[in-house]
């Protein structure tokens, strides 16, 4: 866990600019330009996306910015991250059929509940690495 360390070290040199591009990164790449979580359209290459993100890119910044053992901050951060940018979604594709398309009940319940239990999962597995 030497990178995570090394990345914990860069990220609190500017923690606010930081936790600036680190929620918009949540907000726009994921929320807004990845969702929803299985499209209709697009087969499953949006699940490889989402799954290098929960994986590896948002656990590590999460541990990073947040430390060791602050599982409940790291659900909320991501939730509420990843539903600003659906709601911003929404107001982008105002009025096109993609949104009766996209945003069905299912859709978004597997979109807020799955990722921010993936990405807390991850959290908590790689803080519990750190010394």
């Amino acid at each position: 866990m030497v990178q995570i360390n090394y990345l914990s070290k860069m990220v609190n040199k500017n923690r606010k600019l930081s936790w600036t591009i680190f929620i918009t990164y949540i907000a726009i790449f994921v929320g807004c330009a990845a969702f929803p979580l299985f499209p209709q359209y697009t087969g499953y290459s949006n699940i490889i996306l989402h799954l290098a993100n929960a994986v590896y890119i948002t656990p590590s910044m999460l541990v990073a910015l947040l430390g060791k053992g602050k599982v409940i901050k790291a659900y909320s951060v991501s939730f509420i991250s990843l539903l600003v940018g659906m709601i911003c979604r929404y107001f982008i594709e105002f009025g096109e059929v993609s949104n009766s398309v996209n945003f069905t009940v299912i859709n978004i319940v597997s979109f807020l509940a799955i990722l921010p239990l993936v990405y807390m999962a991850t959290y908590y597995l790689y803080s519990n690495k750190l010394h």
